[in-house]
């Protein structure tokens, strides 16, 4: 497995697995609707329009793929400088996303390595991961060491959900995992 820094031409395939993990992890946790409206196309376009972080955009943000030898994208995170102001850390993953025959194989600990990584040269030291309460992952982040400090609650639609985040105090904790 590689895992690289994204490029703009991987978005595609990015969006294909976003968009089947958000299918096999969050379908009866989130509304129908929601699920549904989350398309290839869609995600395609907020990744091309909104995102920051590829190979050659400059900044505190970046985005790193999980590859096969093959070539195909199987996963893929994305982190930088905390969104929410105010919180007493440095850096955030906003996002980690593994389509599900490759879960429990250690490709999310070499993403969030990666994320670590690139963190440290930005001098962040602490990080924070937002996560649905009731999504299966938070044992995955509690195993690789986050601990659920913060509470909050996020609207999607109509729809308001509980969210844990977990903290690494030490980002350089997440390397020894």
């Amino acid at each position: 497995m590689i895992i690289r820094q994204a490029k703009r031409s991987d978005i595609q395939q990015m969006a294909e697995v976003q968009v089947s993990s958000w299918n096999t992890t969050y379908r009866g946790l989130f509304p129908d609707d929601i699920i549904d409206s989350r398309t290839v196309e869609s995600r395609s376009k907020n990744m091309s329009t909104h995102w920051k972080g590829f190979e050659g955009d400059e900044g505190t943000r970046i985005v790193l793929v999980a590859e096969t030898e093959e070539k195909e994208i199987v996963g893929f995170s994305a982190g930088g400088d905390i969104f929410v102001k105010g919180l007493p850390y440095d850096g955030e993953c906003y996002a980690i996303y593994i389509i599900k025959e490759y879960q429990g194989k250690g490709i999310g600990a070499l993403l969030m390595k990666g994320l670590a990584e690139f963190l440290l040269t930005l001098d962040y030291r602490s990080m924070i991961v937002w996560v649905m309460e009731e999504n299966p992952a938070c044992r995955f982040y509690e195993k690789i060491g986050g601990v659920a400090k913060e509470r909050k609650i996020d609207k999607y639609g109509e729809e308001e959900f509980n969210l844990v985040g977990y903290v690494w105090e030490n980002v350089e904790t997440v390397l020894k995992i």
